[in-house]
């Protein structure tokens, strides 16, 4: 629980709370095991937080992922922090997502 609040906080401000600590390009430096934990672990957190909104939307964020297509997310989320280096990767989570799944983390 704590866990999900703190990654909506960071989703919904990620400049300001990881732009000096950990970017885009500090993740692509990462070893890929570690790389694929950090995904695993925060796309699992990323349909927990979407599923507070609506349990469709966090079924779509999971399935989004977790399907016979993960290489293919892998590669999407991988390039899109290449483009973007300077950005968090939460940040790049949440875009790519809420593309496909629709707005879960709007401010009210």
């Amino acid at each position: 629980m704590i866990g999900s609040l703190c990654l909506v906080i960071i989703g919904l401000y990620p400049q300001k709370v990881w732009a000096s600590v950990f970017n885009n390009q500090d993740f692509l430096d990462m070893p890929p095991l570690q790389q694929n934990l950090f995904l695993k672990g925060a796309m699992e957190t990323l349909g927990q937080v979407a599923a507070f909104k609506n349990k469709e939307t966090g079924q779509c964020v999971y399935d989004w992922y977790f399907s016979d297509k993960m290489a293919e997310r892998n590669w999407l989320i991988l390039e899109s922090m290449k483009k973007y280096p300077d950005h968090t990767p939460t940040a790049i989570l949440i875009a790519l997502t809420q593309r496909t799944c629709g707005g879960y983390l709007e401010v009210m």
